[in-house]
């Protein structure tokens, strides 16, 4: 079995634990995940089952898409309802407000991940450094916010949706955009949408994975997953391909592509001049 299963993760559960689900379930080891998902949110969780996980980098590189909802006035020390409050401000910003200064959050950004965050610093996660009461230093990162919008805003709280780049941390997003308007934020609800191509109405559920009710059918296969050009050679490739040979093909290219030969998909093709390809990651079986 391999491919790609798409789970509405359920609040409460970490990405690990939805894993481990999917292991029991579907009786596979070989299970991993194309991006975690904090345990307060919801939403689409990649799970990359078999083959499937040799493409993770690919899968937590794509764009995502973020419904939640922010409730202005404090501050806790993971910038979500559930840590502890640190700080706390009578400033509660109107609606014209908000809409003056969300121009200032879109496009290309610099943000400071989170100290609770599972990024890696001498071998170990912020969030345990955090555990511990220690704060460490993190560098800005560039990220890109293509769309950030109010779908509504009332008693001090607002909904809003994100449409965001990879490595985007809607926690620290809304904590920042807090301050700028002098105010102080925190994340209350967060349910991810879209990873990608894939959305909510795709998903099946936590309970199905419990009922064990997952077949192969319900996996969508692993070239649906990568944002590559597409590539069909002539059935002669076949067997180079399978034993990575380096073709020399009468069409030039350049990067990496979705490879197919003989109808079936092959794996990533990648250029090694203008007209020399091979295949960097084999997804087929050999048989």
């Amino acid at each position: 079995m391999k491919g790609i299963l798409l789970v509405n993760k359920d609040q409460g559960f970490t990405s690990h634990n939805v894993v481990s689900l999917a292991r029991k379930s579907l009786g596979i080891k070989k299970i991993g995940h194309g991006g975690t998902l904090d345990p307060m949110a919801t939403g689409v969780l990649v799970l990359l089952v078999g083959k499937a996980t040799k493409i993770s980098d690919y899968v937590m590189g794509h764009d995502k898409v973020y419904e939640g909802q922010v409730a202005f006035g404090y501050e806790t020390d993971t910038l979500d309802k559930e840590g502890e409050i640190l700080e706390v401000s009578e400033k509660i910003p109107s609606l014209q407000e908000i809409e003056e200064t969300l121009p200032g959050f879109q496009g290309e950004i610099l943000q400071v991940p989170p100290m609770y965050s599972a990024i890696k610093y001498q071998g170990k996660k912020l969030y345990e450094y955090a555990r511990e009461g220690k704060d460490i230093e993190r560098k800005e990162r560039k990220v890109s916010i293509y769309s950030f919008e109010v779908l509504n805003y009332e008693n001090g709280k607002m909904d809003f949706r994100v449409h965001c780049s990879s490595g985007t941390y809607i926690r620290s997003l809304l904590a920042d955009f807090a301050r700028a308007m002098g105010s102080l934020g925190t994340l209350t609800k967060l349910c991810r949408t879209k990873l990608g191509s894939f959305s909510l109405d795709q998903c099946v559920c936590v309970q199905d994975l419990k009922d064990k009710k997952i077949e192969e059918k319900d996996l969508v296969p692993m070239d649906q997953a990568l944002d590559l050009p597409r590539l069909d050679l002539e059935d002669k490739y076949f067997n180079p391909l399978i034993y990575g040979q380096t073709l020399s093909l009468n069409q030039e290219g350049s990067g990496e592509v979705k490879v197919y030969c003989q109808g079936k998909f092959m794996g990533i093709g990648s250029y090694m001049g203008k007209n020399q390809l091979r295949l960097k990651k084999r997804l087929i079986e050999i048989e």
